[in-house]
């Protein structure tokens, strides 16, 4: 009896190093054919088609004059209503933030003020302005 159960698990053996192998060998394959270099003409490149086709029309939807000031265009971006959400979650951050820290007498974070609006579209402004005005250091 131990013979033919030994020689059924041979058999079973040798059939599953066989599958291993030729999945190794398609492996290499694979892998050789990845390994081929070619030439590629980049004077005919030509950009990927788009996954989803466009089919909306294309265009800025509100109306500008030239005379617009910057502050025209910031506030197309940033309206009353983004800016008040964002002065929200940053309040409701620093209130969560602060609430979970063992906090000294002496940390600055006692000092924390809720964030108004009007001082978030300063802080954002400047961060713009700091981006296009140059200075050669920062105050």
């Amino acid at each position: 009896m131990n013979s033919d159960s030994e020689e059924d698990n041979l058999i079973e053996t040798s059939s599953e190093d066989e599958l291993s192998s030729s999945e190794d060998e398609s492996e290499d394959e694979s892998l050789e054919s990845a390994r081929n270099w070619c030439g590629v003409d980049v004077s005919v490149l030509t950009p990927a088609p788009p996954k989803f086709p466009f089919t909306g029309n294309p265009g800025i939807k509100v109306s500008l004059r030239q005379s617009d000031d910057p502050l025209g265009y910031f506030c197309l971006f940033f309206d009353d209503e983004v800016i008040s959400f964002i002065a929200k979650e940053t309040n409701s951050f620093a209130e969560e933030h602060f609430s979970n820290l063992e906090l000294t007498p002496s940390t600055r974070a006692l000092q924390w003020k809720d964030v108004t609006s009007e001082e978030l579209k300063r802080f954002i402004s400047l961060l713009i302005l700091q981006g296009i005005v140059q200075k050669p250091t920062e105050k």
